[in-house]
């Protein structure tokens, strides 16, 4: 593993309408933070979901511009996952130990957005983040993130979710090729991909790996699970760690969201969050 690179920080999800996507979050169990705007040059705003040792970013347009372009082209194609987020505590450092093993970059890029704080005060947010070259996979981008002030992110009453999510298990990326497109990002994070169950191939990030499978495959792992709109291709499949199973099936009972028990999950169609096929997978945190 790079030195300056440490687990999945948080997933980007592409949202289409701020409003009805901070809905669907909540009616799923989320505690979801106030709106949020980027600088002006990006043209962007997200909600996040924030958990105990990651998050969700819901993230949309609010006014074209050249930097979000391409999001915007995903999002005449599709909802959902279209960004993971890996850890740094060094970007620069990060971008220098890249460089040197021949994977170009770019950034690293100032970002900040103003935060709505939960006692009423606003503050604002700092990140620098850092571009990977195209990892071979249709809707994905994969990015290092610095979050400089985590104390206007991090605030401990965003993490109190009455699903108790706490963690990113997983995120699964479809792909009719598994072992080439994992060969990629490996390489970018200087580890060597393993296969894992139901035909999976899984690269570590050094906490919550990214696993790559057929659309055949995600039948065989969720099986009886309702996979209608589920992409064929890019990253779709978002696994979360959650205290209490049985209060997180209380969560989408109450706000009538359909779901599928499948072994040791809950699992949620992509019509229903934001075209993410969503996984609630009980695990107790190590403490």
């Amino acid at each position: 593993m790079r030195t300056h690179i440490k687990d999945i920080d948080h997933c980007c999800v592409l949202v289409r309408d701020f409003a009805s996507a901070r809905a669907t979050f909540q009616r799923l169990g989320f505690t979801v933070a106030p709106f949020g705007r980027h600088g002006a040059e990006m043209g962007t705003a997200n909600h996040t979901v924030m958990l105990e040792q990651s998050y969700l970013e819901l993230l949309g347009v609010v006014t074209p511009t050249d930097f979000n372009r391409e999001i915007r082209d995903v999002l005449t194609v599709r909802e959902g996952i279209a960004a993971i987020a890996l850890g740094t505590c060094d970007a620069e450092a990060a971008v220098a130990e890249l460089t040197a093993a021949g994977v170009a970059t770019r950034g690293p890029q100032s970002v900040r957005r103003p935060v709505a704080l939960p006692d009423g005060s606003e503050a604002e947010a700092a990140f620098t983040i850092a571009h990977f070259p195209d990892v071979g996979t249709p809707f994905m981008q994969v990015f290092c993130n610095q979050i400089l002030t985590p104390e206007y992110v991090r605030h401990p009453q965003l993490t109190r979710h009455p699903n108790t999510a706490w963690g990113i298990d997983t995120v699964a990326i479809v792909t009719p090729t598994p072992d080439t497109e994992a060969a990629t990002v490996a390489r970018c994070l200087d580890t060597a991909p393993h296969r894992g169950t139901h035909d999976t191939i899984e690269v570590a990030t050094g906490g919550a790996p990214l696993t790559y499978l057929t659309a055949e495959a995600v039948a065989a792992r969720y099986p009886g699970a309702d996979l209608s709109g589920l992409a064929q291709s890019g990253p779709a499949v978002l696994a979360l760690t959650v205290r209490d199973a049985q209060a997180a099936q209380a969560c989408l009972a109450r706000s009538g969201v359909p779901f599928t028990a499948t072994g040791d999950s809950l699992v949620v169609a992509p019509r229903y969050a934001c075209g993410v096929l969503l996984v609630l997978r009980e695990v107790r945190p190590a403490h």
